[in-house]
């Protein structure tokens, strides 16, 4: 009888613990849902760099509101190499009240042209860089920033 009695504890033990498990897995993803509807206001980040700490990669964003908001979020989800997002816009998340709660979003990288990047807030600045090896000149290039 006592071998019957824990047999049945350990059921019971193991249904909690797998009720318990799927709730948590249910409420984090919910979680994650609500807080991606917070997220009411759109705008263009531009990725700037990657930064690693220990086993995590860091990947450094900014966009504009009134003012410049810097961010960074973890790469461990996006499936490419993510030096290639160095450069690129996207479009990014953001809380009115609080833009530094922002997420942005890298499945689609986009195509703008420069009347939407001016009103996202970036500038097209001008640099020279010098070609010693074929013209020895100084040649003209932009980015934008």
């Amino acid at each position: 009888m006592t071998e019957q009695k824990e047999n049945w504890l350990k059921g019971i033990s193991f249904f909690i613990l797998i009720s318990l498990l799927i709730y948590s897995i249910y409420n984090c993803s919910r979680q994650q849902e609500n807080y991606t509807k917070s997220l009411k206001e759109e705008s263009i980040a531009l990725v700037t760099r990657i930064e690693n700490s220990g086993k995590h990669r860091k990947l450094k964003y900014y966009f504009y509101t009134d003012k410049k908001i810097l961010s960074q979020t973890q790469t461990r989800n996006y499936e490419g190499d993510p030096y290639d997002l160095i450069g690129r816009f996207f479009k990014v998340k953001y809380k009115k009240d609080d833009p530094q709660e922002n997420e942005i979003i890298l499945e689609k990288e986009l195509e703008l042209d420069s009347i939407t990047l001016i009103r996202a807030g970036f500038t097209k600045t001008k640099y020279y860089f010098y070609d010693a090896g074929v013209t020895c000149k100084y040649i003209e290039k932009s980015k934008w920033k």
